[in-house]
C-alpha cells in the first residue's frame, strides 16, 4: 500500500512522496475530499447556487421577455460569473490548505480571493473555459437539444480541458500569474494528457452518480407532485443541483490539486534525468 493510500486525513497529504498512478491520484483526490468536505461544503453549495442564479431567472423573471430585461440577464451572468470564479477561489485555497495539513483561515482566503479577483477570472475561464462553454451552449439551447447530443458535444473537449484545467490549482495555490498558470499547466499537462484525460473521466462518472441519485429522487417525486407547475419542478431540480454541486465541486477540485503535484512532481524528475 503506497504511502498516499495509507496517511490518515487528519495527516497532510502534500507534497506527494513520489509520482502516482492515476487511480492513486482519485484515491489521494478522494481522501483530501473526505478531509476538506466540511469545511468546502457551504461555500461550494453557494457557488453552484450563484452559477445558477441566470437559469432560475430565465425561470422565474422571464429573461430577457420581462422581468429585469436583456441588460439585467446579462447583468445576472456576468455577476454570477464573479462571484462563482471567487467562491471556487475560496474552495481550492481551503483544500489546498487541507492537503498541507494547516488549519485554513477565513480572513486569508477572502482577502486572497478579493485581492486576485480580476486575475482569477482570466485563469478561472483559462482553466475551465471549455466545460463552461459546454454548460453555457446546453443551457442556451435545453430542453431543445437532447441529452445525448450534449453528452457528444462534450467528448471532444475532454483533451483541451486536460491540458488546462491545473491551472485552477497553480493559480491559487502557487501563486502565479493569469497566464504564467495557465503556460504552467499546458507545459506539465501536453506529455501527460492522456492521464489526465482519464483522471477527468473518472471524476466525471463520479460526479455522475451524485446526478443520476438527484434524478432518480426528482423521478419518484414527479407522481406525488401530479400536475404541480413548472415553477415547483424547475425549483426541485435546482435544489437537487445545489446538493450534487455541494459535493461535487469540492470533489472535482481535490482531485485537480492532486493531478497537479504529481504532474509536477513528474516533470521535475524528466528535468532531472533529461540533465
Amino acid at each position: 500500500m503506497s504511502r498516499a493510500q495509507s496517511l490518515p486525513a487528519s495527516v497532510s497529504l502534500l507534497p506527494l512522496p513520489r509520482p502516482l498512478m492515476t487511480g492513486e491520484v482519485l484515491d489521494a483526490a478522494n481522501r483530501l475530499f473526505r478531509a476538506g468536505l466540511l469545511r468546502c461544503m457551504p461555500y461550494s453549495a453557494l457557488a453552484v447556487l450563484v452559477l445558477e442564479l441566470p437559469s432560475l431567472n430565465d425561470i422565474f423573471l422571464g429573461g430577457g421577455k420581462g422581468g429585469l430585461g436583456s441588460a439585467g440577464r446579462y447583468l445576472i451572468f456576468a455577476l454570477s460569473l464573479l462571484f462563482g470564479v471567487a467562491l471556487l477561489g475560496v474552495v481550492t485555497l481551503r483544500l489546498s490548505e487541507v492537503s498541507r495539513g494547516m488549519k485554513p483561515r477565513f480572513r486569508t482566503e477572502l482577502w486572497t480571493v478579493f485581492r486576485r479577483w480580476p486575475s482569477a477570472v482570466i485563469a478561472t475561464l483559462g482553466a475551465l473555459g471549455f466545460p463552461v462553454l459546454l454548460y453555457v451552449v446546453a443551457s442556451l439551447f435545453n430542453p431543445f437539444l437532447p441529452n445525448i447530443l450534449v453528452f457528444a458535444m462534450g467528448l471532444p473537449l475532454i483533451w483541451p480541458t486536460a491540458l488546462f484545467a491545473v491551472a485552477l490549482p497553480a493559480f491559487w495555490c502557487d501563486g502565479l500569474g493569469p497566464f504564467a498558470a495557465i503556460a504552467q499547466a499546458m507545459r506539465i499537462s501536453r506529455r501527460r494528457s492522456w492521464r489526465m484525460v482519464g483522471a477527468i473521466l473518472a471524476s466525471a462518472c463520479l460526479v455522475m452518480v451524485f446526478y443520476v441519485l438527484a434524478a432518480i429522487i426528482v423521478g419518484l417525486m414527479s407522481p406525488l407532485l401530479g400536475r404541480a407547475d413548472l415553477y415547483l419542478i424547475a425549483t426541485i431540480r435546482s435544489m437537487m443541483s445545489l446538493v450534487v454541486g455541494a459535493f461535487g465541486v469540492p470533489f472535482v477540485v481535490a482531485m485537480l490539486i492532486v493531478a497537479y503535484e504529481d504532474l509536477k512532481l513528474r516533470e521535475l524528475e524528466r528535468r532531472g534525468a533529461a540533465a
